[in-house]
């Protein structure tokens, strides 16, 4: 397959890998002048800003993966919205077989505990949720086949929130607050194994969720964390009122994927044996 990849940060350096380790030819178009993995071609260019965006059309791909993040000086409207509509207005969309954007599992917006899966309504709570489920819609405008893949909280060997927190007992959450993760190496993965699920002549739907699909309260977390490391640790919380949402990834599964990490005990003491 012949892919065209914008954006080549953390993840998209991750994914990129894993789209060449797969045989894949892959062309990346980023801003930054940082050199991409060994063995794809590469664009320098900025799609937020629209410019010098012309060169995209000549790019035949099959498939497109839009992987941008916001940087320092951008909004979530511009890196998200303007930067793919920049895009799907300059590739050559006769040739596309599929278009996919990584989104975010933010635009769900329960926040008292609920189960949500890939049927659940996108119904955003806050305004960055708002504004991804934007950029999705114009997906809907295309021919080709688009899918949304919706990406619960990623962490690995440089994601570290949670580790952090746990150095700063002021933060502890004193109410339960569900959360929901994948490593970083799953997304990256995943992403890989959906293309060669196309590539097999199966169809993919409008949106996909990509967690572990294990949800698991904050403080039992940190609480691991701390029991691995000898460290203090926080104090379980009431059970009532509780935040957050808990996540289901059942068509990832349906798909036949499997996971590295299938929950933080297995994600986190990996990255806890590389920090040693």
């Amino acid at each position: 397959m012949r892919i065209l990849q914008v954006g080549c940060g953390g993840l998209g350096s991750l994914i990129a890998q894993a789209t060449l380790a797969q045989g894949h030819e892959l062309t990346i178009a980023r801003r930054s002048h940082k050199a991409v993995p060994p063995g794809a071609q590469v664009l320098y260019l900025d799609v937020v800003a629209g410019e010098g965006l012309s060169t995209l059309h000549t790019i035949k791909a099959d498939i497109l993966l839009y992987c941008l993040a916001p940087v320092e000086g951008q909004s979530y409207q511009q890196t998200y919205v303007e930067g793919l509509r920049h895009v799907l207005a300059h590739v050559s969309l006769s040739q596309l077989k599929h278009v996919f954007f990584i989104s975010s599992t933010g635009v769900y917006g329960e926040q008292q505990g609920e189960w949500i899966d890939d049927d659940t309504p996108a119904i955003p709570a806050d305004a960055e949720g708002r504004v991804i489920l934007e950029a999705e819609r114009l997906l809907d405008e295309l021919d080709c086949g688009h899918t949304a893949l919706r990406v619960s909280g990623i962490y690995g060997s440089k994601r570290l929130y949670l580790l952090r927190l746990l150095q700063n007992p002021a933060r502890w959450p004193t109410k339960t607050h569900w959360t929901n993760r994948i490593h970083e190496l799953d997304v990256a993965a995943a992403v890989v194994h959906l293309y060669q699920y196309l590539a097999d002549g199966k169809s993919l739907p409008s949106h996909c969720i990509l967690t572990d699909g294990l949800p698991a309260a904050q403080h039992e977390v940190l609480q691991w964390l701390a029991a691995q490391q000898n460290l203090p640790a926080p104090e379980t919380p009431p059970l009532q009122p509780q935040s957050g949402k808990r996540i289901r990834n059942g068509f990832l599964q349906q798909t036949g994927f499997k996971l590295q990490f299938a929950d933080y005990r297995s994600g986190y003491a990996s990255i806890l044996s590389s920090l040693k």
